[in-house]
């Protein structure tokens, strides 16, 4: 069985049906502007994108789960995304690194982060670091009922990266130039491009317009729990597939840019959105963490002021590769305690779960 771990929010599983039920929602209402729409339920997000290229965007990074140098195993597609703060630090998004109200052991122990690449092919030949420390904001709740307040975190990497750029982040000063329908933007991700359709390993960019939070607020079943710190998209619909542009799942965690006058700006962290990608009845496609709201945060952390939530060692990663069935030995033969055999190739194995069972999270899982 090949799993390949994306997220983004899907209705959960495991949750009552009163909290899942609804995925097509037939109430609307009328936004500010006038425009009808209907609500729709949520889920954490490339969709009509075109190939992008990395030089274009040298501070995306691509997170994969990665057991490499313990059994040859790894996951055969990015899980999240994130940008480079610095050359040891990753901005991602809460979400990502957590499962219910605690930090997600199967990811946050065996992240790999990789700069610079544009196609997930290549991941066996790329730069990987692995994850040292994660940093998540200390009001951020993994809550997709409350539309995930709050959906940041920073990973430490155990060695510095050697490629990429520095991300642009755009200000608080400049969030009334952004905040425009005249703004341009561009989001970026090697996520899904439909739900449940993954259909290219090749970097996607995807053109976006802002969305008032007023109207993205009455666009979904809980809006009233969206916040200032969150800022909307959506784009256009395409006369091909009837959907609109927008992110998907695999993409979470990842940049939307402002093209400032042709300098790309991060303003915001990829969280989640409607159920169904690019869903034409939506007026929105995603909603992001707006990163200005965190900037002395964010500052703090690269200045060494902030106490990691949770540092990592390799003890930590042997015994959970050990409680999950897998038992390294010595001179790199594994044995498997059952299910899924030893050898290496795509990870199909390390996985929570509570990973499994959280469909809510924009983490792609097929087998």
């Amino acid at each position: 069985m090949n799993l390949n771990v994306k997220r983004w929010l899907f209705a959960s599983l495991v949750l009552p049906l009163g909290l899942v039920a609804g995925l097509v929602h037939a109430e609307s209402d009328v936004t500010p502007e006038g425009e009808v729409v209907p609500k729709v339920d949520i889920a954490p997000m490339i969709v009509n994108g075109t190939n992008a290229s990395i030089l274009d965007f040298p501070s995306f990074v691509s997170l994969f789960i990665d057991s490499l140098e313990y059994d040859g195993r790894y996951s055969s597609g990015a899980y999240c995304a994130g940008t480079l703060l610095d050359s040891r630090h990753v901005m991602t998004a809460g979400h990502c690194l957590s499962s219910f109200n605690s930090y997600d052991e199967g990811a946050v122990f065996f992240t790999s982060a990789v700069v610079g690449l544009e196609n997930e092919n290549q991941f066996l030949n790329a730069e990987k670091q692995r994850a040292e420390a994660v940093f998540f904001h200390p009001n951020f709740e993994n809550n997709i009922t409350k539309l995930l307040p709050n959906d940041i975190a920073i990973i430490r990497l155990e060695s510095s990266v050697s490629g990429g750029s520095l991300v642009s982040r755009a200000t608080s000063t400049e969030s009334s130039q952004y905040r425009s329908r005249l703004a341009a933007f561009v989001a970026l991700g090697h996520g899904d491009v439909e739900t449940g359709v993954n259909g290219t390993n090749i970097l996607q960019r995807a053109d976006l317009f802002w969305v008032s939070n007023a109207t993205c607020a009455n666009n979904f079943t809980n809006g009233n729990f969206l916040t200032d710190k969150q800022i909307c998209f959506s784009g256009a619909t395409s006369i091909a597939n009837g959907l609109k542009a927008g992110t998907c799942q695999g993409d979470s965690g990842g940049p939307i840019y402002w093209n400032d006058n042709g300098v790309f700006k991060q303003v915001g962290i990829t969280s989640f959105g409607p159920a169904e990608c690019g869903d034409a009845t939506s007026a929105v496609t995603a909603a992001y963490t707006e990163i200005a709201d965190y900037a002395g945060w964010i500052d703090s952390v690269l200045s060494g002021q902030q106490v990691p939530t949770l540092i990592v060692t390799e003890q930590d990663r042997i015994e959970y590769l050990e409680a999950n069935g897998r038992v390294i030995l010595q001179g790199g033969t594994v044995n498997s305690g059952g299910g899924d055999g030893g050898g290496g190739g795509a990870w199909s194995w390390l996985l929570s779960l509570s990973l499994i069972s959280l469909g809510w999270l924009r983490r792609r899982v097929f087998a």
